[in-house]
């Protein structure tokens, strides 16, 4: 008797463990899942402050006062692509001698992050 008792008593122990085990399975695999969207969502925000910092530099460096706003696309993996899914727009207006403007960086209809400019172009001419 004592023999069966202890076979059962090992088939129980042995199926809580497994069933402990894939609780903790299903656990962790939520939680990876979730942190490589979370990976994913980090890289696309460092691709987009990085698109939105070139377009600065480029509005910055521009000699002359820019025509108009202006609007580049690019991949998710910042290649310059005219059908790419983000969206860099860079929007500007003058005040008294100064270029205030902003670049946005857009994944369709979502604002990934916007950066304000400012440049000093010289007094205003009559």
């Amino acid at each position: 008797m004592k023999g069966e008792q202890h076979i059962t008593s090992f088939y129980v122990e042995a199926l809580l463990l497994i069933a402990a085990f894939i609780g903790i399975l299903l656990a962790l695999t939520r939680v990876f899942g979730l942190s490589r969207n979370e990976s994913l969502r980090a890289k696309l925000l460092t691709n987009a402050v990085t698109l939105a910092e070139n377009a600065a530099d480029a509005f910055m460096a521009e000699e002359t006062e820019p025509r108009g706003a202006r609007e580049d696309r690019f991949t998710a993996d910042m290649a310059p692509d005219p059908a790419g899914v983000l969206a860099v727009r860079v929007a500007w207006q003058r005040e008294e001698g100064l270029l205030r403007g902003t670049v946005t960086v857009q994944r369709g209809a979502e604002t990934l992050y916007t950066l304000p400019l400012c440049k000093y172009v010289g007094e205003v001419s009559p």
